[in-house]
C-alpha cells in the first residue's frame, strides 16, 4: 500500500500544473456585483462548488491579502483583480446565519459581501502553470 502512495506522489513530482488542467473547462468566475443568486445558478450550472471573484483592479484587498491580477493580452493593462471565493459553504453559511432577512432578499445580496463566511474563501492562491 504504501509503495503505492509513494509511487503516485512521484508522478505528482514530475507533472506541471498545466498537464492537470489541460483538458479541464474554461475558468468560471462571476463579478463582484453579481447576485448570490446568479452565482449559486453559475455553480449549479457549471456542477462545481466554488468560484474565484472578480472585481475592478485597484479598489480591493485580495483575500489573504493577495494581489491577484490579469492583464489584458493586447495591452497589458490591469482589467481586473481577483478579490475572493466563493463556494457551496460560503452561500448556505449566509443563507442559514442572516436573520430577519427573507430568502430572496439574501439570494439578492452582492457576492462581494459573503467573502470570507467559511475560511477557504479568504484562501486564493496562484501557481505557475511550469510548476510540479
Amino acid at each position: 500500500m504504501e509503495e503505492n502512495v509513494e509511487e503516485k506522489m512521484g508522478v505528482l513530482k514530475h507533472t506541471k500544473v498545466q498537464q492537470l488542467v489541460q483538458r479541464k473547462g474554461r475558468l468560471v468566475e462571476v463579478p463582484y456585483s453579481a447576485t448570490v443568486g446568479d452565482t449559486l445558478n453559475a455553480l449549479l450550472a457549471k456542477s462545481i462548488l466554488a468560484v474565484p471573484v472578480a472585481a475592478p483592479p485597484g479598489h480591493w484587498v485580495g483575500a489573504g491579502g493577495s494581489m491577484i491580477m490579469e492583464a489584458d493580452k493586447s495591452t497589458g493593462h490591469v482589467r481586473k483583480q481577483f478579490i475572493g471565493m466563493v463556494s457551496v459553504l460560503d452561500i448556505l453559511i449566509h443563507v442559514v446565519e442572516e436573520e430577519g432577512d427573507d430568502f430572496a432578499d439574501r439570494l439578492s445580496s452582492t457576492v462581494a459581501s459573503i467573502i470570507g463566511h467559511s475560511r477557504e474563501g479568504l484562501s486564493l492562491w496562484t501557481i505557475s502553470p511550469t510548476a510540479s
